[in-house]
């Protein structure tokens, strides 16, 4: 027979009925096909005996359903809440009998280096009020939600705040457990587990796919599936958004407190393009873009005093494309180019990236003759369609890793011939949704 108070129990503590429910009420037979989908047996509503071997199998004391939600049928489930910052703080209020102390921080570490590979998120340890307290306890430990002796229920972790208030984010451990290294009938894996409840602490719920870190039933595995990145991936958008921008628009990796304050100001009601501007017109990368001009126009390294100057007049808002035309209309690069030919097929080598065709060649060279100063003949080639359409290409190839739709190409390069700030495309590009949504699988 079966055993229907053992039924119900597991029912209202895994979140699949209320607890003013009965499991004879038309409530029941859903929420038995709900417990047995996530244990991937047949949906039959019936507590059979696959079904009971349910309720035996070691497991998080996470629930698996929040509500009416049903969490955990099919893909990765977010619960909706994220950590706003980037430098996530834990400390360890304590530790089990079971492993030395030494082991045990580092497979703690271990934990959060494997969500570290997936999302830009830093854990650091702090003596200090952190976000995360980690702790081992046993039965009654102080949250409201005892543990229940050795087997069973292994271990809980609380969501990211607002939720739980002051438990916000915490990952408790069942001290009646005995925690190892590794598996065996003797005990269980301390890193798989907390690998499992560190997803809880940064917002994911439990999922039914098999093979996926998030599902309830140990053992799973320790480093995160193709599911479990892809909804971390998910939850931290933003936080991914941000630290594309150091790739794509800077070239380098995030610098820790660079990245946690960008994102904070995201969260705090700057919009993507306030932080895409304060990326492209940086100190760091206007004085990146003058450096390259430096070495494409004038053929050598940039002295200390050009450099500021230049790098202090881009970021208060001069167009890269302004920019190029006051390098070539410079003392510096009449000296290399004298003669009006030698400038002209200057001008397409290094601006267009080929030889002059010899109509075009031909009608500059007729400008030159009638009165047309130096930066003007530079500003019209920077404004040109064949320049302007070049540089849009190579946004398109950068920033979204594909070619360019006809109408959005036209559209970008016309609005570079109208004057555009290069930069200003730039943000356009990375601060558009496609560009947003596209880096989450690029990380």
């Amino acid at each position: 027979m079966p055993d229907d108070k053992r039924a119900l129990d597991y029912l209202r503590q895994f979140g699949y009925l209320p607890d003013e429910v009965a499991l004879d009420s038309p409530q029941g037979p859903a929420a038995v096909r709900a417990c047995q989908a996530m244990a991937l047996l047949p949906a039959t509503g019936e507590v059979d005996a696959e079904t009971e071997k349910v309720f035996e199998r070691p497991r998080c004391g996470f629930p698996d359903r929040q509500g009416a939600l049903e969490a955990g049928i099919g893909t990765f489930v977010a619960f909706g809440t994220v950590w706003d910052h980037t430098i996530i703080t834990y400390r360890v209020n304590n530790l089990s009998r079971d492993l030395t102390p030494e082991r045990q921080r580092s497979l703690i570490e271990a934990a959060w280096d494997r969500w570290a590979s997936v999302v830009p998120l830093v854990f650091r340890e702090t003596n200090e009020q952190p976000d995360i307290e980690i702790l081992f306890g046993a039965l009654a430990h102080g949250d409201n939600f005892p543990f229940d002796g050795a087997g069973g229920v292994l271990a809980h972790a609380f969501f990211p705040p607002p939720n739980a208030g002051d438990l916000a984010g915490d990952a408790h451990f069942d001290e009646d457990e005995k925690w190892q290294e590794g598996f065996s009938s003797q005990g269980f894996d301390l890193l798989t587990v907390m690998v499992h409840e560190f997803g809880h602490s940064l917002g994911l719920s439990h999922t039914s796919v098999p093979n996926s870190t998030m599902n309830p039933f140990y053992p799973t595995p320790s480093v995160p599936a193709a599911d479990d990145r892809a909804g971390i991936r998910s939850i931290y958008r933003r936080h991914i958004w941000v630290a594309s921008l150091y790739r794509d628009v800077l070239g380098r990796r995030f610098d820790e407190g660079g990245l946690n304050g960008w994102v904070r100001g995201l969260f705090s009601g700057a919009s993507p393009q306030d932080v895409a501007r304060g990326f492209c017109y940086s100190e760091e990368h206007s004085g990146q873009i003058a450096t390259d001009l430096y070495f494409a126009l004038l053929d050598r390294a940039p002295d200390d005093a050009g450099l500021a100057g230049w790098r202090s007049q881009l970021q208060q808002g001069m167009g890269r494309q302004s920019a190029i035309v006051a390098f070539l209309d410079s003392a510096e690069y009449q000296s290399k180019y004298p003669a009006h030919d030698g400038f002209i097929d200057s001008l397409y080598r290094r601006l267009l990236g080929r030889p002059p065709d010899a109509a075009g060649f031909d009608f500059w060279r007729q400008r030159m003759r009638d009165g047309m100063q130096r930066f003007e003949v530079a500003r019209g080639f920077v404004l040109s369609e064949e320049y302007c359409r070049n540089y849009s290409r190579d946004l398109y190839q950068h920033l979204l890793r594909r070619q360019p739709d006809v109408a959005g190409w036209q559209d970008w390069t016309d609005q570079l011939m109208r004057g555009l700030n290069q930069q200003d495309a730039l943000i356009g590009f990375v601060a558009s949704p496609e560009y947003q949504t596209a880096v989450e699988s690029w990380w």
